[in-house]
């Protein structure tokens, strides 16, 4: 038996070696020809929260938002340059539903013909407005819960905010319409895992996708946030064991972000990890500038360019120069690492552009470098 375990164990890390080769030629392929598939549209700087691990440090008194009629001539163009159903829309912000124009702005993209959805905090969604987000043709949602009540709020800084979210949980599912939920684990929710598991499957929400607290916006001023590196092979372990249960009713897996080794890779998400930044995943922030992830920290160097002035497929097409390569060539940390090929530098939003090197490495002892 022992024999047969180490075989299996050897032969599943070759299979996902191939794999993850065959992965690496494909994102080299799409250095050259990238292939816009989701665009992220900040429409606000506004929140109506206060989170303290903001990666956009947002706020309720940044009254900035996108120009409707810019955005519109932006989104009309694009539809002229690619075709619309092959291009998912995402709606976000700060607080999506604080933009005065929100639903001019879904209405437009509905009728130039691309897929669209909204990531949203859900305290100020109503059973109306869930109804006519439906009658739009809402593709997906997703909704930030991160913890219990106590560990949410005060996550989140606004008391009460926990009750609205799950009543707009509950607006969706009355209407059949999928949620998924977006959780972010630090060092005091982690303790909540379970429960937070069961609060998912009792709410009957169709996906959780569960992510760990990242290094960057206002986290940098709450490190102690951070997991430990025990804590995260816990967080780990514990998707891995949820996600193949067959008593999970639910789609659950880890974030996007990362990637987790052979030990982990293709088994806590579809897919194995790519980091889409500027090769699938673009964005327009408030400001009309033409950037890749939201996650990103906003450096002007990587702007590529602003809907005000130009076209947006003329610069996905010609720029993003900086995202269409493999990082760590750059890295001394990286470079002789053997799996560098597949990692390739990690997530680009934790990237640090000063050093030159991830700030995230499951590889390494510790984290976050």
């Amino acid at each position: 038996m022992g024999a047969f375990l180490v075989y299996f164990c050897m032969d599943k890390k070759k299979i996902k070696s191939e794999k993850m080769t065959e992965i690496s030629e494909y994102i080299e392929s799409l250095h050259k020809e990238p292939k816009l598939i989701y665009l992220f549209v900040e429409l606000t700087e506004q929140c109506n929260l206060a989170c303290l691990h903001c990666g956009s440090d947002c706020e309720a008194a940044k009254n900035h938002h996108i120009d409707t009629d810019l955005l519109i001539k932006s989104l009309k163009e694009l539809a002229e340059d690619v075709e619309p159903q092959t291009v998912m829309i995402c709606l976000t912000g700060g607080e999506p539903f604080l933009h005065k124009d929100f639903y001019k702005i879904v209405e437009t993209i509905v009728q130039f013909g691309f897929l669209w959805g909204i990531t949203t905090n859900g305290t100020l969604i109503k059973q109306e407005d869930c109804i006519r987000l439906k009658n739009l043709g809402l593709n997906s949602v997703t909704i930030s819960l991160d913890g219990l009540k106590d560990s949410h709020e005060w996550l989140r800084n606004v008391k009460g905010c926990f009750e609205k979210t799950l009543q707009c949980v509950n607006y969706f599912n009355d209407i059949d319409i999928p949620v998924q939920i977006t959780s972010v684990i630090h060092r005091k929710n982690f303790h909540e895992l379970e429960d937070m598991y069961n609060l998912m499957v009792n709410m009957k929400i169709a996906s959780w996708r569960v992510i760990n607290i990242e290094p960057i916006g206002r986290t940098l001023n709450h490190r102690d946030l951070l997991l430990t590196s025990e804590e995260i092979h816990a967080l780990l372990d514990f998707i891995r064991e949820k996600r193949y249960s067959i008593n999970t009713p639910m789609d659950i897996c880890f974030g996007c972000s990362h990637y987790l080794s052979f030990e982990y890779e293709h088994e806590l998400r579809d897919n194995y990890f790519v980091c889409g930044s500027g090769i699938y995943v673009g964005s327009i922030l408030y400001n009309g500038d033409i950037y890749s992830c939201l996650d990103i920290e906003r450096r002007p160097e990587l702007v590529q360019g602003n809907i005000s002035n130009d076209r947006f497929f003329d610069v996905w097409k010609n720029k993003f120069s900086e995202f269409r390569r493999n990082r760590t060539e750059l890295s001394e940390r990286c470079r002789n690492c053997g799996e560098k090929m597949f990692c390739r530098g990690d997530s680009t939003h934790t990237w640090d552009f000063d050093k030159n090197e991830p700030m995230f490495c499951i590889l390494r002892e510790g984290f976050y470098l």
